[in-house]
């Protein structure tokens, strides 16, 4: 059995073609949807990122695994899906980042980074390619390819659409993980964890002008103002 967990940070549940999507244009998504299960009545539990990660990974409520916020260290005390997963004898490997606080009852050195960086790896996973917010491994390819990247993340985001489609930070992540597959002869578990469409949003090549902003409406209707 092979098992590939997909993430997606702050894509919202309704913004499928397959759901009914006035405006977007997901096919493969889709597909995804025809060929599986949808729920459509699912919500994450948590927000922002580390908080819902962690009930993600741990099957818990925020309530119990008490990440309340990016930067919460996850208690090590908790099982979680990598976990179980090498129980079942698989090897979970990470394409992307995971946002998941190091438990500080397991670092010796006062000094140690990970006691101030909240995009840590969630226990259990190997590395199969693991990007964070610098998107340093994105970036070094981008260079090699003869393109300049800006020096700060938000700068190289927002001029991705500068950028031929092939370029772009989803399919370098998709790209690096399909090598991988392709070397696998045994039963394997990936987790494919993808920056977009965190702001700032900005896509990739001609995706940038897919929708006429006035096609594209409010996610959420503005509340009615109070008397």
């Amino acid at each position: 059995m092979n098992i590939l967990l997909v993430t997606l940070d702050q894509f919202r549940g309704d913004c499928l073609s397959a759901a009914g999507h006035p405006v977007v244009r997901t096919p493969n998504l889709d597909r995804l949807a025809t060929n599986g299960v949808r729920l459509a009545r699912h919500y994450s539990q948590a927000a922002p990122c580390s908080p819902g990660r962690a009930c993600l990974y741990t099957g818990t409520y925020q309530m119990n695994n008490r990440v309340v916020a990016n930067g919460t260290p996850l208690d090590d005390r908790f099982d979680n899906v990598a976990r179980a997963a090498r129980r079942a004898g698989l090897d979970p490997t990470l394409f992307g980042y995971t946002d998941q606080g190091v438990d500080p009852r397991l670092v010796d050195a006062p000094d140690d980074p990970r006691l101030s960086d909240y995009e840590g790896v969630l226990p259990g996973l190997s590395i199969g390619l693991e990007m964070n917010s610098g998107l340093g491994p994105w970036r070094e390819w981008v260079r090699e390819l003869g393109h300049d990247v800006a020096p700060t993340v938000e700068g190289a985001l927002s001029t991705e659409p500068d950028r031929p489609d092939e370029l772009g930070i989803s399919a370098f992540l998709t790209d690096r993980f399909v090598e991988w597959l392709r070397r696998q002869d045994r039963p394997w578990f990936a987790h494919v964890s993808y920056w977009r469409p965190h702001p700032p949003y900005a896509a990739a090549g001609r995706w940038a002008t897919e929708y006429h902003p006035d096609e594209v409406g409010l996610p959420i209707a503005p509340a009615a103002e109070r008397p």
